[in-house]
């Protein structure tokens, strides 16, 4: 068996640059599906807000059936991304896993407000755990952005407990686009330049 005295120099550099491609790739990754469900959540909050303060449209809360977009777009990123690894981190599995819990716990809130008809009180706990979700994220990636912007949403949350139902729709949007999208073209961005 090989030890690590055994790697000669070109081996030690090929391992490093694995790792460093590797950890390009997470970045992207992270980028993704903070811009997808980043953008999917805002457009929603404002179809709903939009449907309800300016139309006669009875189901405003239709606009929340784009989160499939969201699922489908995940589970098929997330296959390919998983037959194209080569090397697994530490940093990638615990995204990963920590990505399938929120989509855990979003699901299950979503059946447990749906069956109770607990929706006024949505909002503020859903951008509370955008909050903890980003700040996690951010301190995991090594992010300081989305650390912040995640902290930010307190804020918010706080706000959005004494605003009116549709002001929350708002405030949520407000809190995705300070929470996940900036950040997330920013780590675009970063993505880009490692790779010039």
């Amino acid at each position: 068996m090989q030890t690590n005295d055994d790697f000669s120099p070109e081996q030690s550099l090929k391992l490093i640059q694995s790792m460093i491609d590797r950890a390009k790739e997470s970045v992207r990754d992270n980028s993704f599906y903070l811009l997808l469900w980043g953008w999917l959540v805002f457009t929603a909050a404002l179809l709903h807000f939009g449907l309800m303060k300016f139309t006669d449209f009875k189901q405003p809360w239709l606009a929340w059936n784009l989160m499939w977009i969201g699922v489908i777009a995940s589970i098929v990123n997330g296959i390919r991304e998983a037959r194209k690894e080569k090397v697994r981190t530490y940093l990638g599995e615990t995204m990963r896993y920590f990505g399938i819990s929120l989509g855990i716990i979003f699901c299950s809130l979503a059946f447990i407000f749906g069956y109770y008809d607990l929706w006024h009180f949505s909002f503020p706990i859903y951008i509370l755990i955008y909050a903890a979700a980003c700040f996690f994220m951010g301190s995991m990636m090594r992010f300081p952005l989305l650390k912040w912007t995640g902290l930010s949403c307190l804020a918010i949350m706080v706000a959005s407990v004494f605003a009116g139902y549709q002001w929350q729709l708002l405030l949520m949007a407000l809190a995705v686009l300070l929470s996940y999208i900036i950040p997330g073209h920013v780590l675009g961005a970063k993505e880009k330049l490692q790779n010039n």
